[in-house]
């Protein structure tokens, strides 16, 4: 038996999504000793995270708002050389054959220097990230610099050997990379509604409509009022703790479970909630919208084309707790548009015949 190709997988450290999809997706591959996944991240989500930044942070105020600036700030300031040095060291001390990247561009730049081949699993870049923050300075005291920034991050990028572009994604900035559409995955899950409710002691919400109110892994300021509900309905949440109708959940909970129990989501647009809103039943999904942040212009379109249960509400509205219209409007949709699920399985398979064949094309 060959002995197994070694892999350096490259994780954004930015939220929860980057890492929980990028585990979800290793998952998918059956334990035969084939392939050997080292995960270099600096998400402290994982137990073995990296003590420098892989890339420069996007700055967030909350869940739903960029901080525009900051973020600048963070590429202005962003020094790669800890990591270019270490993360050398690493992969040569490894014998590291492939590189996969979820959506850093350093590691692309590492693998052509190290004469490896890198491969791009993302729905975005982050250069389109801070292409749109910079554009929308334009007054900007350091924007030459700036600019010039970007451009390497995009020319470090179009040295990947192909993009596994996933549902979602918006342009990439480069060009070079061969690009291969992929199927969805997400976390599934693994107790049904009553195992759920009663592992949280809620019981009590098996005869109601149960909203979900979530934003990923960030925290929620908490609102002037507890929103009005329509009959019928109650809500769990990650904030807002007033029985009978709103009860609060701790964050360190597996999410799929709490999807698939409830009957509708209200959160931001992220690839992790959008997956498994979809997979998982196709929840109705009350979005906030997140000011400058590009993403979402492909999230959204994915959503309103393969989920179609999908309501907006407006900031404004939400940070004054008026949800019940939203609320009342995907109860409609749910009750009056049915939605024919997929064969996730043959998808996770494609997935992963489609990386095994990239692999075998890159390497060779």
């Amino acid at each position: 038996m060959s002995p197994p190709l070694q892999i350096a997988v490259y994780v954004s450290g930015h939220g929860y999504g980057h890492l929980t999809r990028t585990l979800n997706f290793l998952s998918l591959f059956p334990d035969t000793g084939k392939y050997n996944f080292h995960i270099r991240t600096s998400s402290p989500l994982h137990e073995n995270h990296l003590t420098y930044a892989l890339h420069p942070s996007i700055i967030q105020t909350n869940a739903y708002q960029l901080d525009g600036e900051q973020s600048l700030h963070s590429l202005q300031t962003f020094d790669p050389s800890l990591a270019r040095t270490e993360e050398t060291n690493f992969l040569k001390q490894h014998n590291v054959q492939a590189i996969l990247s979820d959506a850093v561009s350093l590691p692309c730049l590492l693998a052509r220097s190290l004469g490896i081949p890198s491969i791009l699993i993302t729905n975005f870049t982050f250069d389109s990230i801070f292409q749109a923050l910079l554009d929308n300075s334009p007054q900007h005291t350091n924007k030459k610099a700036l600019q010039l920034k970007v451009d390497e991050m995009s020319q470090q990028y179009a040295l990947a050997h192909t993009v596994i572009r996933l549902p979602g994604y918006i342009p990439f900035l480069f060009s070079g990379p061969r690009i291969v559409d992929a199927p969805m995955h997400f976390r599934k899950v693994q107790r049904n509604r009553k195992e759920t409710f009663a592992e949280l002691g809620l019981q009590c919400l098996e005869d109601k409509k149960v909203l979900l109110h979530c934003f990923g892994g960030h925290g929620l300021d908490s609102l002037p009022e507890i929103p009005k509900l329509p009959e019928g309905w109650a809500c769990i949440s990650q904030t807002i703790d007033h029985p009978p109708l709103f009860h609060k959940i701790s964050h360190v909970v597996y999410m799929p479970d709490i999807i698939g129990a409830c009957d509708a989501v209200l959160g931001k647009l992220g690839w992790g909630t959008c997956s498994e809103v979809i997979g998982n039943g196709y929840k109705s999904f009350i979005y906030v919208p997140r000011s400058a942040f590009i993403e979402e212009a492909g999230l959204l379109s994915w959503m309103e084309s393969a989920h179609r249960r999908i309501v907006r509400l407006e900031v404004e509205e939400y940070e004054s707790s008026d949800w019940l219209g939203a609320v009342e409007e995907v109860q409609k949709m749910s009750e009056q548009n049915s939605v024919v699920g997929e064969d996730w399985v043959k998808n996770d398979a494609d997935l992963v015949q489609i990386l095994e064949e990239t692999l075998a094309s890159a390497i060779n």
